[in-house]
């Protein structure tokens, strides 16, 4: 319940509201309501809630986009956040933000090459985000390597991807639940935690907030109602068509272990 308490008074996405885009009258909503999109508002709700099960001091927000996720995790001082993304214009603002913040523990990458994901170390992140990103990827297999490759022994990789049985625009990978698990095995991977979500009544209320979200001024005074409403209900579901997975990169000695029964 205090988690919740601190969502209210302390919302998830309230840093986008210093985006150089936003008009003062917009720029006061956001910062009381956080940000404005009610599906990638209860994704954070569980995604969040997910991180902090796994302790994490070195993290990577791969396809931050507007760095809601990066500036979040970057509110603890002792978490050293990084985010890349291919759109220049969402880096550039996300630096800007982080200026005018003065959050000097998160850092904002363009991802230039295959991934962007060359330009760091091995093993520099205890965890990796990879927050509806996966979908849109052409070198989708490099690119998990390449996180298996930045992830320290026994770091995690968080994802959250649809299931819809079809490609939206612009998307290059449709998954099903057996292609997700084959990728995640094959680079390397353990996987943790496999969850359906956005199903039952958030998947209704959902629909609701996409009908009205092109009508301003209808939003903003029903999106606080809908954001209470959908209080009581589980963004996990069997009926789901969104995957939540945490995916674990083996210690070094259990890797030795399973080299040894093979």
């Amino acid at each position: 319940m205090s988690r919740r308490v601190n969502e209210l008074w302390n919302p998830f996405g309230k840093e986008y509201a210093w985006a150089p885009r936003w008009a003062a009258l917009e720029r006061c909503y956001i910062l009381a309501f956080g940000l404005v999109d009610l599906p990638s508002r209860l994704r954070a709700r569980l995604v969040v809630r997910t991180v902090r099960e796994f302790q994490t001091k070195t993290l990577l927000d791969f396809g931050c986009g507007t760095g809601t996720y990066s500036f979040y995790f970057s509110r603890s001082p002792d978490v050293q956040v990084k985010g890349i993304d291919f759109n220049e214009s969402r880096i550039a603002d996300c630096r800007f933000i982080a200026e005018k913040i003065g959050r000097d523990n998160v850092g904002f990458y363009s991802a230039a090459g295959h991934t962007g994901l060359q330009k760091f170390d091995n093993e520099s992140f205890d965890s990796v985000l990879g927050i509806e990103v996966f979908q849109y990827l052409k070198d989708l297999k490099l690119t998990v390597h390449e996180i298996h490759r930045v992830l320290k022994s026994g770091g995690y990789l968080f994802g959250h991807i649809p299931v819809l049985g079809y490609l939206r625009e612009t998307e290059h990978n449709m998954f099903d639940d057996m292609g997700i698990q084959t990728l995640l095995v094959e680079t390397g991977f353990e996987i943790i935690v496999f969850t359906s979500t956005f199903g039952g009544p958030i998947q209704k209320l959902c629909k609701v907030f996409d009908r009205i979200v092109n009508l301003r001024v209808l939003t903003a005074f029903l999106y606080p109602l809908l954001l209470i409403l959908c209080f009581p209900f589980k963004v996990e579901s069997s009926d789901g068509s969104y995957r939540l997975f945490v995916a674990r990169k083996p210690m070094l000695a259990e890797k030795q272990k399973q080299g040894d029964r093979r």
